[in-house]
């Protein structure tokens, strides 16, 4: 299966999650960690949905799928055990316009959450299609252990960087001439190693003049800093 590669921005929408088993507090986990207003249905219900239930982070309904469940409704993760239940939340995802994700048929799901990992800002994921699953684990494995977690200090000064040069009105070609001699100068490895100094003067060297390459440092290192202590 090809599927279109998008990240959602779930912040604030309500999605809901059908089943109260092991998969639908990972589904629910992942939800509540994009922000999302999160609410699950199911007649049995694992004990860690039911204290995040009790700590007013998810809405929680002990009972089974209802045609109307879907009103309002971003997405929907259709995680329960019962092939009748499953073939219900998909007729109603299809009617409402709602976006589906079936734990038990890939193929009719409108979306999957690939093998994935954070380093900060930066969200890196592996899809097979639905293919294999296992290998998408282990790929991601392998790209979680190449990519340190100190470059999710890479990932924010690149974007202090980004939001300074963009800020000062040049068109986006030449903008992106200067993102590009950055890295292949070498500021990612500069940033992984802690060399200041030398980022300091790349910085002042390759920015603009009116850019504050100095201050940028500052704020970065001031948030280094704080993350450290």
């Amino acid at each position: 299966m090809l599927l279109y590669p998008v990240n959602f921005n779930i912040a604030d929408k309500l999605c809901l999650v059908v089943g109260g088993g092991g998969v639908a507090l990972r589904k629910t986990k992942s939800l509540l960690a994009g922000k999302a207003e999160v609410r699950v249905i199911s007649l049995e219900v694992h004990d860690e949905l039911r204290k995040l239930a009790q700590n007013n982070q998810i809405e929680l309904f002990e009972r089974g799928f209802a045609e109307g469940d879907l009103k309002g409704i971003f997405l929907v993760f259709a995680a329960t055990n019962s092939p009748a239940v499953q073939t219900l939340i998909a007729a109603e995802a299809a009617r409402c316009s709602v976006l589906l994700n079936s734990a038990t048929d890939p193929r009719i799901s409108d979306f999957h959450v690939p093998a994935h990992f954070r380093r900060g800002k930066m969200l890196v994921t592996v899809s097979t299609g639905g293919s294999s699953p296992a290998f998408a684990k282990k790929i991601r494995q392998r790209l979680e252990l190449e990519l340190s977690p100190e470059y999710e200090l890479v990932v924010e000064l690149l974007s202090l960087i980004r939001e300074e040069v963009v800020s000062l009105g040049g068109d986006s070609v030449a903008n992106g001439k200067i993102f590009n001699k950055l890295l292949q100068q070498g500021i990612v490895e500069l940033i992984l190693e802690a060399n200041w100094f030398d980022l300091q003067m790349m910085l002042l060297r390759e920015l603009p003049e009116s850019a504050d390459g100095v201050g940028l440092l500052k704020i970065f290192l001031e948030k280094y800093d704080r993350s450290n202590s």
